[in-house]
């Protein structure tokens, strides 16, 4: 009788520490981003060559990598850690005083860590819809000015490293998806988000330091022009 009495107790207090241990399933992803830049850094381009006009447009991008996700107990509670690549920045439509037009990009490439809290809704089919929010730090790892379809009298318009890019950036992302239920354990994972960056994606240089044949994003004093990062994003993955 102590035998069975003990090994209720057991049952009863392991039982529960057991089904409450986080499960961790990794995955796969991939998308397309849609990227620009905040801030009054395009406006300061015009200030600084009255010449020019700049119309703000969308950077079109990409984003993949690999994800886990921690369960955390069984209120539908999980953490979502994501290493990916990312492409960044925006696009503006530059004008001339002549009437001449080129493309100027910024794009910005990152290795971006996202560490989401992700809520999933129960669902009694194949179909689970989540949301989820969380911070985002992005290591740079190339920033770049490219020009396209330049005037032919202008031939310092080629395609520059940006020298006065920030190694970290920034920010938040949220965002909402739908999981579906594929074989025993598997899943298909759709999402889309927004991430908001809140630092600027250029530094302050010296002003001395300047050389004509480099790019940098800042004025003829050496303060960066304002600039941050955003996208949006559509995501789609696979979960082992």
């Amino acid at each position: 009788m102590r035998q069975i009495t003990f090994v209720l107790l057991v049952s009863l207090l392991v039982g529960p520490t057991v089904a409450a241990q986080p499960q961790a399933k990794f995955g796969i992803k991939a998308g397309a981003t849609m990227a620009n830049l905040s801030g009054d850094g395009w406006d300061t381009m015009e200030e600084i060559n009255d010449s020019l006009t700049i119309e703000k447009k969308f950077l079109m991008g990409m984003a993949a990598g690999v994800f886990v996700e921690i369960t955390l107990g069984t209120s539908g509670v999980s953490l979502q850690p994501e290493f990916l690549y990312v492409t960044k920045g925006g696009k503006g439509e530059v004008t001339r005083a002549d009437g001449e037009t080129y493309t100027q990009k910024l794009k910005n490439e990152y290795i971006e860590v996202p560490v989401l809290i992700k809520y999933n809704f129960t669902s009694a089919g194949i179909a689970s819809p989540f949301l989820f929010a969380g911070p985002v730090a992005a290591f740079n790892i190339a920033s770049k000015v490219q020009n396209k379809d330049v005037p032919q009298d202008d031939p310092t318009l080629g395609d520059k490293d940006i020298e006065n890019a920030t190694s970290l950036d920034f920010g938040l992302t949220i965002g909402a998806g739908l999981g579906l239920a594929l074989g025993p354990s598997g899943k298909l994972t759709f999402d889309l988000r927004y991430t908001i960056g809140l630092a600027n994606v250029y530094d302050d240089v010296d002003a001395a330091d300047f050389d004509g044949h480099k790019a940098y994003l800042a004025e003829a004093d050496g303060t960066a022009l304002d600039f941050k990062n955003n996208d949006f994003r559509l995501m789609a993955g696979y979960q082992f």
